[in-house]
């Protein structure tokens, strides 16, 4: 009897052992904290704290696609000698998609806001000989303290094709974006002073070397190419700039070492080159109109000695800074009725006993409208001039096959130039965060040659003597984009 009630109270004990055992097991457990994406107002709308840090980030970007009409790379109208318009092989139709996206990343520091802010993305254009496109970055700089270094827009620009979808050729500097170490210093009221030292090479035009055995014209191969000796100094920039509500104003200048290779020949036993210095000033105003939210209009003036780049011809774009129409067909020598215009937007012209600088200015207007807050109108033009001056031209016209007259003999020779362009787009925003534009834009080259030139062939282009006219052309783009940005 007692073997039985030990074991009925061992049994009991252990189920209430059991039982304690089971019911501790079942209380919750006190869980770690979860840390939350936490909102930065400090910046606007769309950053967040980067979780366990004081670093606020914004992610955003957008996806495109162009249709360029009548155009060819970044839907520049086909002004250029890589795109001769009226040539066979030249595309009338071209598509680019392009997917950017963006990180800005700031903190706050006892010396200000710390920024670092990069745009980067992909591209697929119609002339891409890879399918799978290209890679590459508009903007990646770092701001402290008043710093900028890195890559962003020139301190000299202003406009920056703020309201278009062509990039023009002309009307003062563009935002292609380059290296640049720059301070600036802000002061009450919007006002702010900037100096900079900015990528001599992506401010390079080309200088054209006339003499015998230099490169021929239209031979420059880009902005940091052409007949330029090395890069000894960077490009001095600086701007006054002030920012209220009712808009903005800006006064800038540069400052532009031209330093060519050899004097004559580009053989290592020739002397060497010549050095000049160009410059360039500009003036700008946008006002922001009182119609409806969103209203602007844009003026801008620049005039550049030597330094024709901050004209706005872009040498990314246009290739080798240099323009060439051809409408018509063949040469005259073949019968044909084909005309030819010429320009060449280059910093200077040199040969083996001098340098000339090439002097230019230009005008820019544009002006927005928002018909509702959905749908919005731009207008935009320039008029830019080119002038070699006598010593640019003896030499220019010393070394070419232009402006010859029935006979052959050269007295209608004169490289000064003008081009003017006329756009105007309409954008609606049918939701928020998307875009559907039409762009058509009017371009024009006024060249100042006469008679005949001697050119050679070209793609689909035969060579032979063409008549030298001025050119036009229309173009245009349909663009869809979707931001992703706040």
């Amino acid at each position: 009897m007692k073997m039985v009630r030990s074991l009925l109270l061992g049994s009991a004990a252990g189920m209430v052992a059991l039982s304690g055992a089971a019911q501790a097991a079942d209380l919750p457990v006190k869980a770690k904290p979860v840390e939350y994406v936490k909102v930065c107002s400090i910046y606007g709308a769309g950053f967040y704290y980067v979780p366990g840090t004081d670093t606020c980030i914004k992610v955003g970007g957008y996806v495109r696609m162009d249709i360029g009409l009548n155009a060819g790379g970044s839907h520049a109208p086909y002004m250029s000698g890589g795109n001769g318009r009226d040539l066979r092989d030249k595309n009338t139709y071209n598509t680019r998609v392009r997917g950017i996206v963006t990180w800005d990343a700031r903190t706050q520091t006892e010396y200000g806001t710390l920024r670092a802010y990069i745009n980067a993305g992909w591209e697929l254009n119609t002339t891409d000989a890879n399918y799978r496109g290209t890679i590459f970055f508009q903007r990646a700089f770092i701001q402290f303290a008043g710093l900028t270094v890195g890559k962003t827009q020139s301190f000299f620009g202003f406009y920056n094709n703020a309201l278009n979808y062509s990039t023009l050729q002309g009307g003062g500097q563009n935002d292609t974006g380059l290296n640049v170490l720059a301070y600036t210093a802000q002061f009450a009221g919007g006002f702010s002073i900037s100096i900079a030292a900015e990528d001599a090479g992506h401010h390079r035009a080309g200088i054209y070397d006339a003499a015998q055995g230099g490169l021929p014209i239209g031979g420059f191969g880009g902005p940091a190419y052409g007949d330029y000796a090395g890069v000894q100094w960077p490009d001095i920039v600086g701007n006054i700039r002030v920012d209220q509500p009712w808009g903005s104003a800006q006064i800038a200048g540069a400052v532009h070492q031209v330093r060519s290779l050899y004097r004559g020949a580009n053989v290592n036993t020739n002397l060497p080159g010549f050095d000049e210095t160009g410059f360039a000033v500009s003036g700008g105003l946008r006002f922001n109109l009182p119609f409806a939210q969103g209203d602007q209009i844009w003026i801008q003036g620049t005039y550049a000695s030597g330094a024709t780049q901050y004209l706005g011809f872009n040498p990314f774009v246009q290739t080798s800074g240099g323009f060439a129409m051809y409408s018509g067909g063949l040469p005259s020598n073949l019968g044909g009725n084909g005309s030819f215009g010429g320009a060449w937007a280059v910093d200077a012209v040199a040969d083996g006993t001098g340098m000339s600088k090439i002097d230019g200015w230009s005008i820019l207007a544009a002006a927005r409208h928002f018909w509702t807050p959905s749908l919005r109108s731009s207008v935009f033009g320039h008029y830019t001039q080119v002038n070699y001056g006598n010593g640019a031209n003896a030499r220019a016209c010393a070394a070419n096959l232009m402006g010859l007259d029935a006979n052959g003999v050269q007295n209608g020779c004169n490289f000064d130039f003008a081009t003017m362009q006329i756009g105007f787009n309409t954008i609606w925003s049918p939701v928020r965060n998307l875009d559907i534009g039409v762009e058509v834009l009017y371009s024009k080259l006024d060249q100042k040659h006469q008679g005949f030139g001697v050119l050679g062939t070209s793609g689909t282009r035969t060579g032979g003597i063409y008549r030298l006219r001025d050119q036009d052309t229309w173009s245009g783009t349909v663009r869809f984009q979707r931001n992703f940005w706040p």
